[in-house]
């Protein structure tokens, strides 16, 4: 009977500490939902379609209102590594990104600074002006760094402050006078855009 409950008593403990490790390495991997909305605004100056002959330089005053959401692994609740969509209304566009995005906590605590990089594509127009042709969205870059603090066990609230780059692919026909007949060449561009903004968000894991 001894030997028996020693037994049990063993395998109780075996089984206790087994759970314990599995728990754990369960909790090495969380899936984690970042759901946020943000506002930007351009800064820096960028070059004008060539029109006759002219080409000019102007100031970026593109403002952006956007909503994306993230989904994605993290490693200890502390780096994330996940696949974000979105939509983009410019003021003379419409854009849907897509991109890949690492995150990072500073600390292990519920309230703690973090940060962000994110690469990827924008689909979607730039609306012509009379500055510009029509152009189509290309490579996006974007970091950001921000706080976030705990709303109720694994949501957390945040805000963020991020720098974004957006390269637009635009073309266009110059014509060129000869002294015959004149000749229309198109020309082929990309528009580095700049932009600082501000956003805020909930995350699950």
């Amino acid at each position: 009977m001894k030997k028996i409950t020693i037994l049990l008593f063993l395998i109780a403990v075996t089984t206790c500490v087994t759970a314990q490790e599995t728990t754990k390495r369960s909790r090495t991997f969380n899936y984690f939902n970042r759901t946020e909305a943000g506002f930007s605004f351009g800064v820096g100056n960028f070059k004008t379609d060539r029109i006759d002959g002219i080409q000019k330089t102007i100031r970026n005053d593109e403002m952006v209102i956007s909503f994306q959401t993230i989904n994605g692994i993290a490693y200890h609740s502390r780096i994330g590594l996940g696949i974000g969509i979105g939509v983009e209304k410019w003021q003379h566009g419409l854009f849907f990104p897509v991109f890949g995005q690492l995150c990072y906590d500073v600390r292990p605590r519920d309230n703690t600074f973090f940060g962000t990089v994110s690469l990827g594509s924008s689909i979607g127009k730039r609306y012509s002006t009379n500055h510009f042709q029509q152009g189509d969205g290309g490579f996006m870059f974007q970091v950001g760094i921000g706080y976030k603090m705990k709303v109720y066990k694994r949501l957390r609230f945040y805000y963020e402050l991020f720098y974004k780059y957006q390269a637009i692919h635009s073309s266009y026909s110059n014509e060129i006078s000869t002294d015959s007949i004149p000749l229309v060449r198109q020309v082929d561009y990309k528009v580095p855009l700049h932009f600082l903004g501000f956003r805020i968000g909930i995350t699950f894991y």
